[in-house]
């Protein structure tokens, strides 16, 4: 019987193992998976398909060290990539250099022309930069960053905070650049460590009216899809059109949103009081002002004649002021002025070749020589004082709500001290409710709060002043102060119950805090805390109102409110690491997103006048928003911009997507 030997057990093939391209740097770049099957692999240098299932790994090591991919490995490593001749190393740098030079060009108002020298200077000023040699920002692409890269990077940022959480809306209409009335947009909302104002638009609206300013509101809400139930309070100028109650364009927004809060511009009423005032007097301080400002404006040869007679008086040169009536702060400024400048003023005009001719010189001539007219500037430095602290307080942009209430009724504790018994004042809770136009609650003469420098002026000159005079000073006195505590009874809102409960904002009244004032806050804005969360609310405002001092972040007279709230907002539970006052500081921080008043418009029409100079007449409306955008909502001077990637990649394609848009 013949044995046949047992037949050897068949081999399997070898396959492709991926892990061959991913593990061996030697392999890597050039070795990969074939079409043709697992028993193949391909390489990438000699574009050829090499057979692998005999010896797997050995025959790929086999392959390296044939003579065809020694070669080709070789041409590869003399051979510069392609990439080189389309990219700069230094591309990113030149791009972040041009994107600096941009925003600096918005922020410090630069007419865009400077930037055609700006580039050829960069050359010559730093020949041995790459950077520099390199540095093309003509006119044409600045703008294009500015409009198509910064502007809306930043405006984008805007829209999202405005589309998830509440914000304050601001308005003001303006006429001051050319024929066209331009209508800022302006919102406040929370960022992470405070509440800022944020530019959003400004589109023309040279029909004034509520229906066309509103129309401009709801197709800006809807051009960014921002839903009006965000909008938390309304601020603008106090007049009928803006503020009405039938009509206006706070109806029109109520009809949207009803919970909207809105109380008017205390920095636009505080002007009204003084207003109010001067005019009660028997003269017109304001024409005066004007008169003798412009006798000089434009002459320099009065100029110069004048400094004989200021040389004369021994009164130190200072410039004369101009007194705008829309200026909230400017009168008290020029009556000081006018008083520094009297005695030279009054030898000047009544020395003047054309004294005895009827007008202006003979009027301020005789107006600098009366005793009456005199002490009522004394008058006007003195009481203005406290109307215009009032107001630089307000028209701050750190949030100052929570002060409001207190400082209304100081204000007019102050100004009913001046001529008001201060028994009945002590005595009466309701300060509104004074009759302070008795006069037999009125201060007599003797007391009655005229100021320091008129008492004095008084006393110097009893010899020139008739009683007549004298009694018809201190008639026009209680005027004043009559006309001034009327308008701020009737306009300020002493009785708003959200800005007499907006007093817990304030951290340094946290042990007198009562959370009823809470209560009626959330209840008023529903869309901050539900119905259901109201005793969590109270239980966090329990523990905030106990926690010890050093528990809480610090608070002294330097710290901003809506800073503090923040640093609070951001306090954990110290076992579950969870936000400790959620609740509150939810209502805090949207509270310290109502304006204390409208300032900020006002400062966007200012930045207008700077931004449309006769340099830059030529600006239209679309990149004078792309300036204001730029300049208002980032926080960081130019030199601290760090631009990120998307950034970057938007200012290299803004030149080439406004060729494109020109059809080049």
């Amino acid at each position: 019987m013949v044995v046949t030997p047992p037949s050897k057990k068949k081999r399997l093939p070898c396959r492709f193992l991926e892990k061959w391209q991913q593990n061996d740097l030697k392999f890597s770049g050039w070795l990969t998976k074939s079409n043709t099957g697992d028993s193949h692999a391909y390489c990438k240098l000699c574009n050829k398909d090499f057979r692998i299932d005999h010896g797997g790994l050995n025959d790929v090591n086999k392959h390296t060290n044939t003579a065809m991919h020694i070669k080709n490995l070789q041409a590869q490593n003399s051979t510069k990539s392609a990439s080189n001749f389309f990219t700069r190393p230094d591309d990113d740098g030149v791009t972040q250099a041009e994107v600096l030079f941009a925003y600096s060009i918005a922020e410090h108002n630069i007419p865009f022309s400077y930037a055609d020298h700006f580039t050829k200077l960069c050359k010559v000023m730093f020949p041995d930069s790459k950077i520099a040699t390199k540095f093309a920002c003509g006119r044409t692409k600045a703008t294009q960053i500015v409009k198509r890269s910064l502007a809306p990077a930043l405006q984008q940022d805007v829209i999202t905070n405005l589309r998830t959480q509440p914000f304050s809306l601001a308005i003001d209409e303006s006429n001051d650049r050319n024929t066209d009335k331009c209508l800022a947009i302006l919102v406040r909302y929370f960022t992470s460590d405070s509440a800022k104002t944020r530019f959003l638009t400004m589109p023309i609206c040279n029909i004034g009216t509520s229906q066309n300013i509103f129309d401009q509101l709801q197709q800006t809400f809807a051009n960014y899809t921002i839903p009006w139930t965000n909008v938390l309070s309304f601020m603008s100028d106090n007049c009928s059109v803006m503020m009405g109650k039938n009509n206006s364009v706070m109806t029109r927004i109520k009809e949207q949103s009803p919970d909207v809060f809105d109380f008017g511009c205390v920095c636009h009423l505080a002007n009204l009081c003084a207003v109010a005032g001067v005019k009660a007097l028997p003269v017109s301080i304001d024409d005066m002002l004007v008169d003798i400002y412009y006798h000089f404006h434009h002459s320099s040869k009065r100029k110069e004649q004048y400094k004989e007679f200021l040389d004369f008086c021994d009164v130190e040169p200072s410039k004369l002021l101009k007194h705008a009536t829309t200026r909230w702060l400017s009168l008290e400024t020029c009556v000081d002025r006018t008083l520094h400048h009297w005695p030279a003023l009054t030898s000047y005009f009544n020395s003047h070749c054309e004294v005895e001719k009827p007008g202006r010189i003979q009027r301020v001539a005789a107006q600098l020589s009366d005793h009456e007219i005199h002490l009522y500037f004394y008058f006007l430095s003195f009481i203005l004082g406290p109307l215009n602290n009032f107001n630089t307080i307000f028209q701050a942009s750190e949030a100052r709500i929570g002060y409001l209430a207190a400082e209304m009724k100081t204000l007019l504790r102050t100004f009913l001290g001046k001529f008001v018994k201060s028994k009945l004042i002590q005595t009466t809770p309701d300060l509104t409710t004074i009759d302070y136009s008795n006069p037999d609650n009125q201060l007599p003469n003797s007391i009655l709060s005229i100021g320091p420098k008129a008492r004095g002026y008084l006393y110097d000159h009893s010899d020139d002043i008739s009683p007549t005079v004298l009694q018809k000073l201190f008639s026009s006195v209680r005027q004043f102060y009559c006309a001034v505590v009327k308008k701020m009874v009737t306009k300020f809102p002493f009785n708003d119950p959200v800005v007499s409960c907006l007093a817990f904002l304030n951290p340094a009244e946290r042990g007198n805090l009562d959370f009823n004032d809470t209560l009626k806050i959330v209840k008023r804005f529903p869309v901050l805390v539900p119905s259901t969360q109201f005793a969590a609310l109270e239980e966090e405002f329990i523990d905030y109102q106990v926690s010890p001092v050093d528990e809480l972040p610090k608070f002294d007279s330097d710290t901003r409110v809506d800073s503090y709230w923040a640093a609070v907002s951001a306090m954990t539970n110290k076992i579950t690491r969870t936000a400790r006052f959620p609740l509150l500081t939810r209502v805090t921080r949207a509270m310290c997103c109502i304006p204390n008043s409208n300032a900020d418009c006002e400062r966007v029409f200012s930045m207008v006048k700077k931004i449309h100079t006769e340099h830059r007449a030529s600006l239209d409306n679309s990149t004078l928003c792309d300036l204001l955008t730029t300049k208002i909502n980032s926080d960081c001077a130019c030199f601290q911009l760090k631009p990120d990637k998307d950034l970057l990649k938007t200012a290299k394609k803004a030149c080439v997507a406004y060729n494109k848009d020109c059809g080049n």
